[in-house]
């Protein structure tokens, strides 16, 4: 019962590819389903925009008529014009079993060799499908389940990985920050807040929901200029920033997202998220014919408990000055208040670079639990 690799090329092929995952993970303790429409919409070109460029191609693996895994490999245009290193990229990497190294080897043959073919040097990941998405494989933290958008990972795969020559690239952490019930503020970050407090150039306010898709816009902006000089750092597109703000218009609140103006200018902002992973616990990824019913009365009556920090920033402009700061702490505190306010009692703070020092710092200062480590990996080709 040899492995056998083949490109998924028709939409029965399409679907194969998506639903591998519920296949290959349920039963799993840690396993949190994600929404199936929002899977389906994500590797739809006409919905995520962003698939027009990148063209994947798709594979899936088959032992004895069985589809047994799957894999995805692309070239973003926008990375090899930002950082000229002809890297193309992975992601998707999963298996029905665990521990089957060869079905991994075959796929990740697959991969490099279609990225080889449009003439990559070097191939990364995992990617799905670009660094702003869910990235990098789980290697520390196996004993909780992903907060939403964050990967799933079982503990055989680093292993494989490295056993067929892939390295270490960067890691990323996810940080966990448990409230009490009576919302606190660290002493340090108070004495920062009271200058929000003092200082009436500094305004912070929440999302305006009539006006969600010009707010999304202002804060990819913040972001965009903000994190320009990270490692790996892709700025979102108009077609991602579209994408995600339709992705999360059914979840998002008012209060969900903060935004600080400095002089009128946007500065800073904090973007919280339910922890859909929770919400959606038990459903199985599927919305009909009661899982709608179930999500938005989990979300918006019952409240989740548990949320996720997956986006946050601050021009560079303001870095490193007294305005940029207090500018900062005003939007992250009027967030995780306005949160705690309404249930949530934990908070993923992901993910991070590990040579972030500011994040890292910031983590220490909100006694944060490091609590999974991601891992992306690259191979010269």
């Amino acid at each position: 019962m040899t492995v056998t690799v083949r490109l998924a090329e028709n939409a029965s092929d399409i679907k194969t590819f998506v639903e591998l995952p519920y296949h290959a993970y349920r039963g799993e303790p840690f396993w949190r389903a994600p929404l199936r429409m929002e899977r389906h919409e994500h590797f739809d070109a006409k919905k995520n925009g962003s698939l027009q460029q990148l063209k994947p191609s798709y594979f899936l693996a088959f032992r004895d008529g069985q589809a047994v895994g799957r894999i995805a490999a692309f070239v973003n245009p926008i990375h090899l014009e930002r950082h000229a290193d002809q890297t193309g990229h992975f992601g998707f990497l999963d298996t029905l079993n665990p521990d089957d190294e060869e079905t991994v080897s075959a796929l990740m043959k697959a991969a490099e060799d279609d990225l080889r073919g449009k003439g990559m040097a070097k191939i990364g990941g995992p990617y799905n499908f670009s660094v702003n998405d869910e990235c990098g494989l789980l290697v520390d933290g196996f004993d909780s389940p992903p907060s939403v958008m964050m990967p799933y990972g079982r503990n055989d795969l680093p292993q494989i990985l490295e056993r067929v020559g892939y390295q270490k690239a960067m890691d990323t952490f996810a940080f966990r920050h448990r409230m009490g019930e009576t919302f606190s503020t660290p002493r340090f970050v108070s004495r920062i807040k009271k200058r929000f407090e003092d200082d009436p150039s500094i305004v912070v306010r929440p999302l305006k929901m009539s006006q969600l898709y010009e707010d999304i816009a202002l804060i990819v902006g913040i972001f965009n200029d903000a994190w320009s000089d990270n490692w790996g750092f892709l700025p979102i597109s108009d077609d991602e920033a579209k994408f995600l703000a339709d992705s999360m218009k059914p979840v998002l609140q008012s209060e969900s997202l903060w935004i600080a103006f400095i002089d009128d200018e946007p500065a800073s902002f904090t973007l919280m998220i339910p922890n859909l992973n929770e919400a959606s616990l038990g459903l199985d990824g599927r919305l009909l014919p009661f899982g709608w019913a179930t999500l938005l009365y989990r979300i918006k009556v019952a409240g989740v408990k548990s949320a996720r920090i997956p986006l946050a920033g601050t021009r560079k402009k303001f870095h490193k000055t007294r305005r940029g700061m207090t500018a900062t702490v005003g939007a992250w505190e009027a967030c995780l208040s306005a949160q705690h306010a309404k249930g949530v009692r934990e908070i993923e703070f992901s993910w991070v670079l590990e040579t972030n020092k500011d994040l890292l710092g910031l983590a220490e200062i909100y006694d944060c639990d490091r609590y999974k480590t991601y891992r992306i990996y690259e191979k010269a080709l």
